[in-house]
């Protein structure tokens, strides 16, 4: 019962008896209600809460989605809380020692109200919170009852969170919880784009054309940095000491991405296909020259799609966006050098998905391996993977690869795979 559209078509509620499978060996699904065991008078239909109840705000579900979220953002406290352990993973800042118990305590007691606060804690501030955690379970350390206040697990967090302040670039992408934004798509936006400040800036269009990037992804990016709520999280981050370690330029191979058909066939106007901007920049135009023109019948499209961009024209905001584009096109190719510094690796262009338990390495230092052959690796199994590498206890990925047809490799397979 994994969301309320599922709910419903199952007519599931409360006091009901259920029939109950395991499904994929994990997942226990219902499958039915027993309707002759139903409580009567029958109960009624579930309905979702309307408001967070944690912090009142307003639910919300977005057309076409399953889920439903609160509109609360960093004020429900519940959000808080989860943004800062996922901030706080070790696959992201890694901050040693900052469990939930310490996230919890530090969020109830006004501590922390958004990641940069971390940055601000004091030893006063951590032995006050576990003061009043301590009371509010009703517990009291045997340091306290014998008159002394320990410190050094607060020293230790404190050291851990001064460590974390120059993490690499794509960690600290992941770490800011962008929707749709895991660990590879971290990775892809870091190695291509180089430096936090043009990832913060980049325009919906410039993320469409990176591999691997799709509509649904680049909207998301662009908006979350778009909010204001969030740059000015981000500002406080960045005043608080933490900077992205190993930025650099972007990638050569950027430059291919910035033809102008690419991007202009990227701004989603309405219409505007890749062969009618092609059309369009093979008749002499640019993304430039284009910001300033008001009618396009006059270059043989057809007069829907002439119809179309004279529309969105006619916003001024879309011919400012246009106008900004081609002038970050510009300073880009000027930033790039003619050619790739390091040949691609042999594995370029192929995706790993990594499941189970390797006998001799970990799967970061898998990823490593992989990373450094110029593969890519994925955390879902997909039409569009490679290979999917298992180890003992593998579970539904190497189900879903076996289904698909992909190829599955061992620890012994995947070594072979990387010496050739």
């Amino acid at each position: 019962l994994h969301n309320e559209d599922e709910v419903l078509r199952k007519d599931v509620r409360v006091g009901d008896t259920v029939i109950v499978r395991r499904a994929g060996d994990v997942i226990p699904e219902v499958l039915s209600v027993v309707l002759e065991r139903r409580p009567s008078p029958a109960p009624m239909r579930y309905e979702l809460p309307k408001t967070c109840p944690v912090c009142g705000s307003h639910v919300v579900r977005e057309e076409g989605e399953a889920v439903a979220r609160c509109s609360g953002g960093l004020s429900c406290a519940a959000q808080r809380k989860e943004a800062v352990r996922h901030f706080a993973g070790r696959r992201m800042m890694d901050i040693e020692g900052l469990g939930d118990r310490y996230i919890d305590s530090l969020v109830e007691c006004n501590l922390i109200h958004g990641v940069a606060d971390l940055y601000k804690l004091t030893l006063d501030d951590l032995l006050a919170m576990k003061r009043l955690a301590d009371e509010r379970e009703g517990t009291t350390p045997e340091t306290v009852k014998q008159g002394k206040v320990a410190t050094k697990w607060a020293d230790n967090l404190l050291a851990a969170i001064a460590a974390s302040k120059n993490p690499p670039l794509e960690r600290l992408l992941f770490a800011l919880g962008i929707r749709h934004v895991g660990e590879s798509t971290a990775k892809t936006l870091a190695d291509w784009l180089g430096r936090f400040e043009l990832i913060r800036q980049a325009p919906e269009a410039l993320l469409r054309v990176l591999p691997d990037i799709g509509g649904t992804v680049a909207e998301a990016i662009a908006e979350f940095f778009a909010e204001e709520k969030n740059q000015q999280a981000i500002n406080a981050l960045l005043a608080a000491g933490v900077a992205p370690q190993g930025e650099h330029a972007p990638k050569a191979q950027l430059r291919e991405k910035l033809d102008e058909v690419n991007l202009l066939a990227a701004l989603g106007i309405p219409k505007l296909t890749e062969p009618r901007a092609r059309q369009l920049i093979g008749a002499g135009q640019t993304l430039a020259s284009l910001a300033h023109l008001n009618l396009f019948g006059v270059f043989g499209l057809p007069a829907t799609v002439s119809g179309a961009l004279e529309e969105w024209m006619a916003n001024p905001a879309n011919r400012e966006k246009l106008a900004a584009l081609a002038k970050l096109r510009e300073e880009l190719l000027a930033q790039l050098p003619e050619a790739a510094a390091t040949p691609a690796g042999h594995l370029s262009g192929k995706t790993f998905v990594l499941t189970g338990t390797l006998p001799t390495m970990s799967r970061d230092a898998a990823q490593a391996l992989i990373e450094a052959a110029g593969g890519k690796v994925s955390g879902s199994v997909s039409k569009k993977t490679s290979y999917v590498v298992a180890g003992a206890e593998a579970g539904s990925k190497l189900a879903k690869a076996e289904e698909l047809g992909v190829t599955v490799l061992d620890e012994a397979g995947l070594m072979a795979l990387l010496g050739q």
